[in-house]
């Protein structure tokens, strides 16, 4: 009775006239579900196309707010080279060193109003390149808190009883270090007419001078220097060094690689012809010298 009741109400079902939903089987005959048009109206497609436009431009707002972080981050400052302004003179560079060790150096002096600056650290001193105007300036270093002269430089005493160092910068000292810059390395010619005046007419009668139409005849002025009898590098045998008293004799300091698979021969003494070579094994270099007596 349930099945024929459950029969009973599908007929019921199918004379009302509703809709039965279409097989998804069959391609091209409909859909397998419908939607209610209210539903898929168009302000639900609006509410849709909104929503999908937002997710859209999610990553683009995050990208431009990432640019704008970029933007706004301060860049990390380079370290400045101390430069001291005194109105239009001009700075010339001067390298300051300090030999005296130390943990923490500066150096401060008339240049600056005593004003501490910083110097740098290197393998056995510290160094500061400073910008000093034409004339004489007093300086001090500061080592690990303490107030310090260099006994190389220059000094004089000061008001307060103790003494400072003392440097005198020349314009003129820096001439001759610019004109060589400035001159042509490779130019071997010694030009002392270009520091006179020459006018148009003058210029093109040297042009003419100097331009022909015949050829000169070759002339060796120089001597071509030709390859060394030896390379420098072997130069240095490690034979030929003195051991220190502290090493052991028959230890011998690491030798160069191109000083590797070489033959060397000492001179001739009392009938004693002694060859020495230096191979390499894995980490380690091993010496061998021959002794060959000569009659």
């Amino acid at each position: 009775m349930g099945n024929h009741a459950s029969s009973g109400e599908r007929r019921d079902r199918n004379k009302t006239g509703e809709f039965t939903p279409y097989s998804p089987s069959r391609v091209g005959d409909g859909q397998a579900f419908t939607f209610d048009q209210s539903r898929s109206g168009a302000g639900h497609h609006k509410a849709l196309l909104q929503q999908g436009s937002e997710e859209d431009h999610d990553p683009v707002i995050l990208k431009v707010a990432k640019d704008k972080d970029k933007e706004n981050e301060e860049p990390v400052p380079a370290r400045p080279r101390p430069v001291i302004t005194q109105g239009n003179k001009k700075m010339l560079p001067f390298v300051i060193k300090w030999t005296g060790g130390g943990n923490s150096v500066s150096i401060a002096g008339t240049f600056n109003q005593w004003q501490s600056i910083p110097m740098v650290k290197s393998e056995k001193d510290f160094v500061a390149i400073v910008d000093l105007p034409e004339g004489s300036h007093q300086y001090k270093f500061l080592v690990d808190g303490e107030w310090k002269v260099s006994p190389g430089e220059a000094a004089v005493d000061n008001a307060m009883g103790t003494q400072n160092n003392m440097i005198t910068i020349n314009d003129a000292d820096f001439e001759e270090f610019e004109n060589a810059l400035l001159r042509d390395p490779n130019d071997k010619k010694d030009d002392k007419s270009g520091s006179k005046n020459i006018s148009g007419k003058e210029r093109e009668v040297v042009q003419e001078e100097q331009f022909s139409q015949e050829i000169p005849e070759y002339q060796q002025s120089e001597k071509i220097r030709g390859p060394p009898v030896l390379p420098p590098h072997l130069l240095q045998v490690i034979l030929n060094k003195d051991t220190p008293i502290s090493c052991e004799p028959t230890l011998l300091p690491e030798p160069n690689h191109v000083m590797l698979n070489h033959m060397y021969a000492l001179s001739i003494r009392d009938g004693m012809m002694v060859l020495s070579t230096s191979h390499r094994f894995r980490k380690k270099c091993v010496t061998t010298l021959i002794y060959r007596p000569i009659e």
